[in-house]
């Protein structure tokens, strides 16, 4: 099929617009060069009858005879591009990657050692208490209320007594709970009892503790039978 308006290649047009030289000068657009070699394809009596091989030949011996052979080997390959050199930036690609998850591991220990070390520095080590602070409190009787709470501070060595009301139990024995807020449990004292005043005395250091929130739960336990909740407070450590 022949676009309108553009004549069809043939010989007479090849040889009137000298298709042929120039291409070999490299003047002909990149679709007529593709439309030259289609039709030589299809014609390659026409390339014989050039003598476009003996020309070709002749032009080697002319560039070699004025000192400018042309080097007809296939094209050297990048160095860039040579299997060892891509086995090469493999093989460092690995070791770094290897380097890097080695660099990780101590980054995590060097931080987890960090951490320990601000956890020190913050709590502290046990203080022998300067003074003693008796306190008394009635816990809330449903869980979440957050009515009764205890205030200390951590930094000022106190010796807390604690007497919770826990007259409007029935029963002697309790056990004591202490959890952290949002992280682990504290303290477990079990098998406490409420003195004539219906209190139970709970005493501790101030220094043992971290800054926080700590939730104690008060279970009471009965001589047969589970134990049953009894009361809630709140410890808030500066």
């Amino acid at each position: 099929m022949t676009t309108a308006g553009i004549p069809p290649i043939d010989r007479a047009f090849v040889d009137a617009n000298q298709l042929v030289e120039r291409y070999l000068d490299n003047k002909l657009p990149y679709k007529g060069q593709r439309d030259l070699e289609n039709w030589c394809r299809a014609n390659p009596d026409y390339v014989r009858e050039r003598q476009l091989s003996e020309r070709t030949v002749a032009s080697l011996k002319l560039l070699e005879a004025s000192g400018m052979p042309q080097d007809l080997s296939e094209p050297r390959v990048p160095w860039w591009k040579k299997p060892q050199v891509l086995g090469l930036a493999c093989a460092i690609a690995l070791a770094s990657l290897v380097a890097c998850a080695v660099l990780a591991g101590k980054l995590t220990l060097i931080s987890g050692r960090l951490e320990d070390a601000h956890r020190l520095a913050t709590q502290g080590s046990l203080a022998p208490p300067n003074s003693m602070h008796a306190l008394r409190i009635q816990p809330d009787r449903a869980a979440g209320l957050g009515n009764a709470m205890i205030k200390v501070d951590h930094t000022v060595p106190q010796l807390i007594d604690v007497g919770i009301d826990m007259s409007y139990s029935s029963e002697k024995r309790f056990r004591v709970t202490i959890d952290k807020r949002d992280q682990a449990r504290a303290l477990v004292l079990g098998a406490l009892s409420k003195d004539s005043n219906g209190e139970m005395h709970v005493s501790f250091n101030t220094t043992a503790l971290s800054s926080g929130r700590y939730d104690v739960s008060i279970q009471a336990l009965p001589l047969i039978g589970a134990a049953v909740d009894a009361g809630w407070l709140t410890i808030e450590v500066r």
